[in-house]
């Protein structure tokens, strides 16, 4: 464990510079990037080189993150820098000219054939980064879990929870009553209390509960909370269910138990290389699972920046990452800020310097790479500065109140006269005009955001309000909340109270005034709403809503659009009304979906991952709080709480999180406990350093210009972060004081006074009180909504089809709904017609099975999951039996045994499957070659105003006409789907579907690919033999199904799949033909492909022309 010496001399180390250029690291290594250093193109880079070097191939690296959009934009940049190293390297080879960073600089330096050499690595690695584990921790946890297989400490029949909230509130009220039901005089606390303890100690579940010598009241506080998690874990597993939080201990475990060194052994057999993003967003179990498993065995980097560690509340704990740099073998630093312009810098690095944000954190100084300004004001205007403070005073000390008007007043004045202004931004086109979305303002709580959003809405400024992540700590929450109680508890009070939501559009006068008649109105329209919601479900109850209207008023969308940002509340409706509706459809009715929604809103800022979606695209400021706007970049950023902050004089007696001997404890105890006043004032020194943290990120996102207010007030001042740094001692390094009060010395000064802040760039403006007027091009508001009118003409062929919707009329069946389109379901419900034929020959091995749509989809859910690559018979028939009962369970057909189904499937795994994979059957295509399940939706072309465009099938079957040659198998089947009742369909719209399997068939110049389907058709009678499955048959059949459509359309989407992944992708190369696998007429080793395996090879160019063709680009 670090020890305090360790990270005071840590404090004062100068860091080393990253070279991109230094030898790849080859044990651990934290690499520390400050913000806006280039953390992401640093990560690219570095896994660019572990494959261009050959140290690594794409499916055995790791680059871990923390939320799934960070994870999709890695892999999406890590994809993007492989591709144009490749370019770079190709015409550096070529003698073109190009400009090569340093990384690209490394890898074209050599002889010609060790480039070649790292080119064709990086190509190989293009088309297996699919294989790379680019994935959030919790994903990485699942996938090793699963790696691990066995030797894991899982149920595998477990269902993992993103929410288990309900499930630890039973808890709560069962312990409780349990524990106190007969307690006299009175429980030690009250349900709500024992609810705060449960939920903070089911939260930080491996925080040690202190102060562990309490007695009395404060025993009872952490004896209740044990015992609520013990039973919380004991119920879980009675449910079988776990959170990520137990998805994490469980790998933990597996990795310290009896089989953990053969766990950890096969978890690095897997995973050579481990990157990990946003490492100061880490906790010590995720740290401790890393470092057994990782450090010191494979290359392990560590990339993140403690200064930016402000997700405590979160579980994070920045102590992981000071633990990591006390034991890694190199402690790198990215000090080139590529963000922000040299005068934002400059003010960030005299602010912070010689401050520690934390034991062991110091913010080293950085210098921009942007050394001209990029915002371009007049000379004279406040903006002309990189960064200021704006000071907001009077002669003695103002109430908060008062300071936060004068705020937001002088706020929304400078924006007003900004937006105004002739200020330009210059951007990689060159200046232009500053607009509304150029300006982020970043606000500690979200109260103070909508507070800030309804002065510049009414000054006429757009904005657009995210400081909430949750879409539950909207109004709109609030309002179905109320209605719901009262839906479900018509009590007065609960009815009273929805009468004044939006739902309904009362007010307080109207309530007041209201007569019997408006009451009974009103509780009538709720009785209704009420039926609705317990018949119907949360859809109907939200459209019946929108349906009901009193006569002389506006009904509810018109109420909500007419005031301000009336756009961003009515989308909140809706999306709650999606949420709410998909929990109810689950089950969750009554006082059970209100508890749900409840205890949603009351956790909504800290824990909900349901992020609001944005009402408009237009221009508009961004209101956000700093959480929300952490790694995001604006040309401006205006912080009015930067000098704002009230701390309670009192102790409440709440639950508080700290360290102690370098471990996170969590104390439960209450403010009578022995003990409490060190443990708060530890607790205090932590939130302060975060809240410093929180500063560092909000200014750092600022590229060309950041404005903060300071204001004098009576308790809101001192401990604020940006009072702290104003007036801590300059010369004293490490963290400043807890709080500077105002009334005295050094924290009675103006910052004015302070003359190390115009040496720096910084300039200090006095705020006057003004009157705000609103913008001069300020929208004109109507005095009443008016409806559109729809001018555009409806385009009646635009659809979102797939090959069973484009076919349908042709087959007996009925049409089959828009949502209900099934991919695996295209096995003919009836017999072929040359089912009625019998004759002699081999016995089908599944002539006894059943047939129709469920059969196939079974046969399907067994074939797609089962990893049937082994050429030990017992190994293969006992997994093949296991994927069958798996899926039986599933799938449960009437008289159909697993067991039956195993023993007529193992014949077609061993079958010879001919020119298509080279003489391989099933059994020998390994995993690692095989894609299962490739769901596609592609874009098809054309347009109402265009139609020469639109392409139809009959234009497919005069594509194929002309491709096909005449001894073709299928050159007949143009024929068929010239039918008049396909041919005029237009292919217009989206075009869905999903390829059952693609292989990956090796071969001596490259691999092929090839698309197959799997059939379980009836050919023959009763008595089955495998001669029904002749080559002729079974074209007969394939042409009566329609069936080469289908192939067609799946090989156009792995052609378009392969063109945007595969490096020197060539249809002719590439493209390996189409097997349709008719498994009933498939007989296993000694038999061949005679029978059941019906092969196509449809032209390369072929299928390139229906690609353009179902892309609306005619070739002809």
């Amino acid at each position: 464990m670090t020890t305090p010496t360790q990270l005071a001399l840590h404090s004062l180390e100068i860091p080393t510079a990253h070279d991109p250029a230094a030898p790849l690291p080859r044990g651990t290594t934290v690499l520390e990037a400050s913000a806006g250093t280039g953390k992401t193109y640093a990560i690219a880079a570095l896994a660019t080189r572990y494959l261009a070097e050959g140290l690594v191939e794409a499916d055995r690296i790791a680059v871990i993150s923390f939320s799934r959009m960070a994870s999709a934009e890695l892999r999406s940049r890590v994809r993007e820098r492989l591709g144009c190293t490749v370019t770079a390297l190709t015409d550096h080879l070529a003698g073109l000219p190009v400009e090569l960073d340093e990384t690209d600089r490394l890898l074209a330096d050599g002889p010609p054939e060790a480039v070649h050499e790292r080119i064709a690595r990086l190509h190989r690695a293009i088309a297996g980064l699919d294989g790379a584990a680019i994935m959030t921790i919790h994903q990485f946890c699942q996938a090793m879990l699963d790696e691990l297989g066995v030797l894991a400490a899982q149920d595998p029949q477990a269902t993992l929870v993103e929410d288990l909230s309900l499930v630890r509130d039973q808890v709560v009220n069962d312990v409780y009553l349990a524990r106190y039901a007969n307690a006299t005089p009175a429980p030690p606390f009250d349900l709500a209390t024992a609810r705060l303890l449960a939920r903070e100690a089911a939260e930080l579940a491996d925080a040690p509960l202190v102060p562990a010598a309490a007695t009395g009241r404060a025993a009872e506080r952490l004896a209740f909370a044990a015992a609520v998690r013990a039973e919380l874990a004991a119920r879980k597993l009675r449910l079988g269910l776990y959170s990520f939080d137990d998805q994490l201990s469980r790998l933990r475990e597996s990795l310290t138990g009896p089989t953990g060194a053969a766990a950890a052994a096969r978890l690095r057999r897997r995973c050579q290389v481990v990157l990990v993003d946003e490492f100061q967003d880490t906790d010590p179990v995720q740290w401790a699972i890393l470092r057994d498993t990782y450090a010191g065995h494979v290359p392990l980097v560590l990339i993140g920046d403690p200064k930016q560690s402000i997700y405590a509340f979160r579980g994070a704990d920045v102590s992981a990452y000071t633990d990591a740099v006390a034991t890694a073998a190199d402690k790198l630093s990215l000090l080139v800020n590529h963000r922000a312009d040299a005068g934002v810098v400059q003010a960030v690095n005299t602010l912070f310097h010689g401050v520690t944000l934390g034991a062991g954190i110091p913010v080293p100084a950085v210098t921009a790479s942007h050394h001209e300004r990029r915002l371009l004001p007049s000379d004279f205007s406040g903006w002309a500065a990189a960064a200021r403070i704006r000071c907001v005073t009077e002669a003695e000390p103002m109430l908060a109140a008062q300071a936060r008007g004068r705020i937001v007043a002088d706020l929304t004045a400078e924006l007003v006269s900004l937006l105004d202004s002739d200020v330009q931004v210059v951007t990689k086109d060159g200046p232009r005009p500053v607009v509304a979305s150029d300006v982020a303002i970043l606000v500690n709580t979200n109260a103070r955001g909508r507070a800030i959003a309804d002065a510049l809405t009414a000054a006429g400024v757009p904005v657009a309000f995210s400081g909430a992540d949750s879409i539950f700590a909207s109004h709109a929450a609030k309002d179905w909340l109320t209605l719901l109680r009262a839906l479900e508890q018509p009590r007065q009070t609960a009815t009273r109270a929805a009468m004044l939501t939006d739902f309904v559009g009362a007010d307080l006068t109207m309530l007041a005034l209201a007569d019997e008649t408006e009451f009974v109105t009103w509780a009538s329209l709720l009785q209704g709403w009420a039926r609705t919601l317990n018949a119907q479900g949360v859809a109907a109850l939200f459209a019946a809503i929108q349906a009901s209207s009193v006569p002389g008023r506006p009904g509810f969308a018109e109420r909500v659009l007419g005031r301000p940002r009336g756009e961003r509340d009515l989308t909140d409706f809706r999306h709650l009304a999606e949420i709410l509706h998909a929990q109810h459809s689950d089950g969750m009715r009554g006082q059970t979906l209100v508890s749900w929604l409840a205890e949603a809103t009351d956790r909504a800022a800290a824990t909900s991952d349901r992020v609001r979606r944005l009402e408009t695209d237009r221009e508009a400021v961004q209101i956000m709080t700093v959480h929300k706007a952490k790694g995001l970049q604006f040309p401006i950023v205006l912080l009015p709480e930067a000098a704002d902050l009230w701390l309670p004089d009192d102790d409440s007696g709440a639950p508080i999180a700290f360290h102690a001997d370098g471990r996170r404890v969590l104390d439960l105890g209450g403010a009578d406990a022995p003990g409490r006043a060190e443990r708060l004032a530890t607790y205090a020194q932590e939130e302060a350093e975060e809240r410093l943290r929180g500063l560092y990120v909000a200014l750092t996102r600022a590229q060309s210009h950041v404005t903060m207010w300071w204001s004098r007030t009576r308790q809101n001042t001192s401990a604020a972060p940006l009072h702290r740094l104003l007036f801590r001692r300059r010369d004293v390094l490490g963290a400043p004081a807890a709080s500077y009060p105002v009334t005295e010395p050094p924290g009675d000064g103006h910052p004015r006074e302070l003359l190390w802040l115009a040496e720096a760039g910084i300039g200090v403006e006095e705020s006057e009180p003004i009157s705000t007027s609103p913008r001069r091009d300020r929208p004109s508001i109507p005095d009443r909504l008016v409806l559109p009118k729809f001018t555009r003409e409806i385009d009646q062929f635009w659809r979102r089809t797939s090959y069973s919707g484009l076919t349908e009329a042709v087959h007996a069946r009925p049409p089959v709904a828009l949502g209900e389109l099934a991919w695996t379901e295209d096995e003919p419900a009836e017999e072929s017609p040359a089912a009625a034929v019998a004759s002699a020959g081999t016995p089908s091995p599944m002539a006894a099975l059943p047939g129709g749509t469920g059969f196939g989809s079974l046969v399907h859910e067994v074939l797609e999951n089962l990893d049937w690559h082994t050429s030990d018979e017992a190994e293969l028939t006992e997994r093949l039996l296991a994927a069958a009962t798996e899926a039986c369970a599933h799938f449960a057909i009437p008289e159909l045994s697993a067991a039956a189904l195993a023993k007529g499937l193992l014949p077609s795994l061993r079958t010879d499957l001919g020119r298509l994979t080279g003489g391989l059957p099933l059994a020998a295509i390994p995993i690692g070659d095989r894609l299962s399940e490739l769901n596609f939706e592609l874009a098809l072309g054309g347009d109402a105003q265009a139609a020469t465009l639109t392409a139809t099938l009959g234009d497919v079957a005069a594509t194929l006409r002309r491709w096909l040659p005449a001894d073709d198998p299928l050159a007949d089947y143009p024929d068929a789907l010239a039918d008049p009742l396909l041919a005029g369909q237009a292919l217009r719209g989206f075009l869905t579907g999903s390829i059952d399997s693609v292989f990956r068939i090796p071969g001596p110049t490259g691999p092929r690919f090839v698309v197959v389907d799997y059939k379980t058709n009836r050919l023959g009678p009763v008595d089955l033999t495998l001669e029904h499955y002749s080559q002729a048959a079974m074209a007969a059949e394939m042409i009566r199904t329609h069936y080469p459509l289908q192939a067609l359309l799946y090989c156009v989407a792995l052609h378009r799949f392969l063109a945007a992944r595969l490096p020197g992708y060539s249809p002719e190369a590439h493209l390996g033909g189409v097997g349709y696998l008719f498994v009933r007429g498939m007989g296993g080793s000694g038999v061949g492909p005679e029978t059941g395996v019906f092969n196509w090879f449809p032209p390369a160019g072929l299928v390139a022309e229906l690609s353009e063709l179902l892309a609306g680009r005619r070739t002809s």
